[in-house]
C-alpha cells in the first residue's frame, strides 16, 4: 500500500519516547536510546506522561550531582542510519524547571568525531525547539546523537526532552502514495487494468450519501512519514456519462467508518468538471477538466458540488492509520491516491512520480498590492473555493459567488449553512475591502421548499431571511436586493423551474413592479443606514429596449429613495456589442444620478490573443466611464463559470490579459463623477419629494440641463417664504437635497425651484 521505501522519514528511533513505558529507566531500557553515567555523576532518568511537548510521553532528567565531563550524564540516540555526504536536519524540544539550565545536543560517529552540535543550548521554563543541520562528512553509515547534561549549574534542576527528529528534509515533504487496488477491496469493486494502469471501479450506483455496505468500501493501512496536516489527492477518471459517472466517497477522517452513516463520509461529486493533468499544473484549486481523461483532484481543498471537504491530521504518536474510500457511481475509475503535506504545492508531475511538493508556489507570484489599489474605483472578484487562492493580492472587493444565494444558505428549511458566506465576509473585513452581498431576492438558486408554501408563509420566510442576513452581516457595503428582475429574465414567478414567491411580495400590482418595491422597502427598513441598496440584471449593456425597461424600474425605486446603486452584469454574452453602444447604456443609466457597478464580468479566452484583445476593448470602455464606481470579475482562476475566461493558468502563470490589466490599472487616470457625463438631463425638472408626508426630513430631487444659479425655497400656505434650502451655483446634472422641517409646524407647504427662466412649484405635507 505504500511506495517501496517510504516507511518513516525519521531516521532516529523513538524520538518522542512514545514506544517506552512510563517508568524510571537506565542503560538500554528506552528503545532507540542508550543512557550513560560516568565518574561521580548522579542523575535519574524517567519516561513521564505528565509533562510533554507533543504526543503523550517525554523524558525527564533530574540531576543530583555533576561529573567532571559534560558527557558524564548523557543519553544517546543510537544506531542512526545515514548516507555519507548527505545533509540532514536535527530538531529537538527541551525545557527545564529553572531558567539557565544548559545541555549539549550533538551528532557524531562512534569514533567521537562530531558532524554538528548545539553547545550549549540554554533552556528556559517553557518548551523550546532547537534545530541545526549537519552533513555526514566521512564514510560512516551508522551514527549517534548524544545529549550531554553534566553541567554543575544543572544540579538540582529537572530537564525535559521530547520529540527528537533526525531526518532527510526531502523525506518530510515527499507525499505518501497509495495504489487504489492495494487495499482490502470490497467485492462490489472491480480491479481493472488499461495501458499499464491498474485501477478500481464500483460496479453499481447509489444515490445515497454513504456507501451502503462493506462491499462498497476499500480499506487501507498506511504509515505516514511525519505528523502534521495532509491534503488528499486522487487520480481518477469520470466516465462517458459525465455527471452520472463522477462521484465517490472518502472517509471523514481516519479510521473504520460505518457504511450507513452519512456523517462518516465525504461525498465527492462533480468530478466530471474538475482536476488537472498537465505536468506543471498545480493541483490545489478545483480545476475544470472534463470526462474520460485521467486527472488529479485535490479533494481536501475543494468540496466541488458537494460543498464539503476535509484535510487529515496525523498525530506524532499515531503515524499508522486506517483510511477508507467508498464507491458511489459506476463509471468513475480511481487509479491511486496521495497524501501530501497541506502547506506544500504539488504539481501533476510531483504526484505522478511521488515527488516532494514545493514550499512555495512554483513560478513568480504577484504578492500585491491589489491591481486597483491606487485607483478611486475598485476591481473586485468572487469568493468561491476555486477562486480564493492569493485573492487579496489581486482584487479589492469581495462578492460571494454562490454562498449568499438563499438556496445555498437554507437548502433545508430552518437549517442554515453560512460557512461560505462567513468566509467571504471575513476576507473582505480582514482586508478592508468592500463587501457585496449577492443576493437577497432572485428567481434562480432559491430553496426548493419555498414553492410548497402559501403566500403568507412565503412572506414570513422571506422576512426571516432578510432579518437573518441583516443581523449576521451588519457591515455589508453593497446589498444586492434583487437580481434579474425583468420579466423575461429570472424573477421569482415560478416559471421554468424558478421560485414562485413573487405574489407573496405583491406581484406586479399597480406599479407593475410591486414585488420589487416590497423587497427594497423591506431591505431599507431592516439593514443599517450605511448599507447601499442595489439592483442587478443581465442583458442591459448595449440593449436599448432592456435599458429603457430597467430605467423605468430604477426610477420607480428612486421615487421612494429605495435604491443607491445600479448593477449591470458583464458576462461575456453581454459585452459583444460595440463599445459605443455599451457606453450609451451607461450614459442612460447615469442620468438617474446613481453610481453604476459592472458586475459579473467575464471575458472569454479561447486563446490568449483573443482574450487580450477583448479585455483591451471592453475593460477601458466600462472602467473609464465616469458613472462606473467599480467592476467585479466573475472569477479569474480555472474552474469558473465561463470555462475559458480564467486569467491565471493551472501552473500559476498569468495569461497576457491579466498582465495587461495590471499595467493598465497602474497608469490609467479615472474618476467617479455621475455628473461628468456626455448625456445630461434634456430638460429642467423638479421631482416630487420623498417621503411625503414627512417628519421631519424629506428629499427633493431636481434635474438641470445646464449649469446655473439655483434657488430652492419653501413657502407656507400664505405665500410666505419660510426656508431657503439651496441658493448657489449648481452644475448640470441630477441632484438631491434634504430639507429638514424641524423648525416648522405641521401643515401644507410648497417648495419652489428657480433656475434661470425655469420655475417649478410642488407641494408637500409635514406631519408631526
Amino acid at each position: 500500500m505504500l511506495i517501496p521505501g517510504v516507511v518513516s522519514a525519521q531516521l532516529n528511533t523513538n524520538g518522542s519516547f512514545e514506544s517506552s513505558a512510563v517508568d524510571t529507566v537506565s542503560g538500554t531500557d528506552v528503545e532507540g536510546w542508550v543512557i550513560e553515567l560516568g565518574g561521580d555523576a548522579d542523575a535519574v532518568f524517567q519516561v513521564v506522561d505528565d509533562t510533554v511537548q507533543e504526543g503523550s510521553k517525554a523524558l525527564k532528567v533530574t540531576l543530583n550531582a555533576a561529573g567532571s565531563n559534560q558527557w558524564d550524564i548523557q543519553i544517546v540516540a543510537d544506531s542512526i542510519h545515514v548516507i555519507p555526504g548527505k545533509t540532514y536536519n536535527y530538531s529537538i524540544w527541551a525545557k527545564s524547571s529553572a531558567s539557565g539550565s544548559q545541555v549539549n545536543f550533538t551528532i557524531g560517529n562512534y569514533s567521537y568525531s562530531e558532524y554538528g552540535a548545539i553547545r550549549p543550548a540554554n533552556l528556559t521554563t517553557e518548551w523550546k525547539e532547537f534545530t541545526t543541520e549537519f552533513t555526514v562528512s566521512d564514510d560512516q553509515t551508522i551514527i549517534r546523537a548524544p545529549i550531554h547534561f553534566s553541567y554543575a549549574g544543572n544540579v538540582g534542576d529537572t530537564i525535559y526532552i521530547d520529540n527528537l527528529k533526525i531526518y532527510n528534509p526531502d523525506d518530510f515533504i515527499t507525499p505518501l502514495v497509495i495504489e487504489a487496488e492495494s487495499g482490502e477491496v470490497g467485492n462490489e469493486f472491480d480491479v481493472l487494468s488499461e495501458d499499464s494502469i491498474e485501477y478500481v471501479t464500483i460496479q453499481t450506483n447509489t444515490a445515497a450519501f454513504n456507501p451502503g455496505s462493506k462491499a462498497r468500501i476499500i480499506t487501507y493501512q498506511v504509515t505516514f512519514p511525519d505528523s502534521g496536516t495532509y491534503d488528499l489527492f486522487v487520480r481518477l477518471r469520470a466516465g462517458s456519462e459525465t455527471y452520472n459517472d463522477d462521484s465517490f466517497f472518502y472517509g471523514n477522517g481516519f479510521g473504520v467508518k460505518d457504511s450507513l452513516t452519512d456523517s462518516n463520509w465525504v461525498t465527492m461529486n462533480g468530478m466530471a468538471a474538475a482536476g488537472f493533468n498537465q505536468p506543471n499544473d498545480i493541483v490545489r484549486d478545483a480545476g475544470g477538466l472534463g470526462s474520460q481523461v485521467w486527472k488529479w483532484v485535490n479533494v481536501s481543498r475543494n468540496g466541488y458540488s458537494s460543498g464539503f471537504s476535509t484535510s487529515f491530521f496525523v498525530p506524532l504518536d499515531s503515524l499508522s492509520q486506517t483510511f477508507q474510500i467508498g464507491g458511489r457511481e459506476d463509471g468513475l475509475d480511481i487509479d491511486k491516491m496521495v497524501f501530501g503535506k497541506s502547506n506544500l504545492y504539488f504539481t501533476v508531475n510531483n504526484l505522478d512520480n511521488g515527488e516532494p511538493g514545493s514550499t512555495s508556489m512554483p513560478g513568480p507570484i504577484w504578492e500585491g498590492p491589489p491591481l486597483a489599489s491606487a485607483q478611486p474605483k475598485f476591481v473586485g472578484n468572487i469568493y468561491s473555493a476555486p477562486q480564493i487562492q492569493n485573492f487579496e493580492s489581486y482584487w479589492n472587493q469581495v462578492t460571494p459567488e454562490n454562498a449568499g444565494k438563499w438556496g445555498s444558505v437554507e437548502g433545508t428549511r430552518d437549517v442554515m449553512n453560512f460557512s461560505g458566506l462567513d468566509a467571504a465576509y471575513a476576507l473582505a473585513k480582514d482586508n478592508d475591502f468592500p463587501f457585496h452581498f449577492h443576493v437577497l431576492v432572485w428567481g434562480a438558486q432559491q430553496p426548493g421548499w419555498i414553492n410548497d408554501l402559501t403566500a403568507e408563509e412565503q412572506l414570513e420566510e422571506i422576512t426571516e431571511w432578510f432579518d437573518t442576513v441583516a443581523v449576521r452581516y451588519p457591515d455589508i457595503d453593497y446589498l444586492e436586493v434583487a437580481n434579474e428582475c425583468l420579466p423575461t429574465h429570472n424573477p421569482p414567478d415560478g416559471n421554468n423551474g424558478r421560485a414562485n414567491y413573487k405574489e407573496a411580495l405583491g406581484g406586479n400590482g399597480e406599479s407593475g413592479w410591486d414585488w420589487v418595491l416590497t423587497a427594497f422597502r423591506m431591505a431599507r427598513e431592516k439593514f443599517p443606514a450605511g448599507t447601499k441598496l442595489m439592483i442587478n440584471d443581465y442583458g442591459i449593456l448595449g440593449n436599448t429596449s432592456s435599458t429603457a425597461q430597467y430605467l423605468g424600474l430604477i426610477r420607480l425605486l428612486q421615487s421612494e429613495d429605495l435604491i443607491d446603486i445600479i448593477g449591470v452584469q458583464g458576462h461575456a454574452f453581454s459585452t459583444t456589442a460595440p463599445t459605443v453602444a455599451m457606453k450609451r447604456t451607461l450614459d442612460s443609466l447615469a442620468t438617474t444620478g446613481l453610481p453604476i457597478q459592472v458586475t459579473e464580468l467575464d471575458v472569454d479566452g479561447p486563446s490568449d490573443d483573443i482574450q487580450l484583445q477583448d479585455y483591451q476593448r471592453i475593460f477601458p470602455a466600462l472602467y473609464e466611464h465616469p458613472g462606473v464606481m467599480g467592476i467585479t470579475l466573475w472569477g479569474w482562476r480555472p474552474g469558473l463559470w465561463r470555462e475559458t475566461a480564467y486569467l491565471i493558468n493551472n501552473d500559476g502563470s498569468e495569461r497576457p490579459a491579466l498582465e495587461w490589466l495590471r499595467t493598465y490599472l497602474d497608469s490609467v487616470d479615472v474618476s467617479v463623477s455621475i455628473e461628468d457625463l456626455d448625456e445630461l438631463p434634456f430638460e429642467f425638472e423638479l421631482s416630487n419629494n420623498y417621503p411625503n408626508p414627512f417628519n421631519p426630513s424629506t428629499t427633493i430631487a431636481f434635474a438641470l440641463p445646464k449649469n446655473g444659479k439655483v434657488r430652492l425655497s419653501v413657502y407656507n400656505v400664505l405665500g410666505q417664504e419660510v426656508a431657503v434650502v439651496l441658493n448657489e451655483q449648481v452644475n448640470a446634472g441630477n441632484h438631491k437635497v434634504t430639507f429638514n422641517g424641524t423648525a416648522l409646524s405641521s401643515g401644507l407647504y410648497f417648495y419652489k425651484l428657480v433656475a434661470g427662466e425655469n420655475v417649478s412649484v410642488k407641494k408637500m405635507m409635514l406631519l408631526k
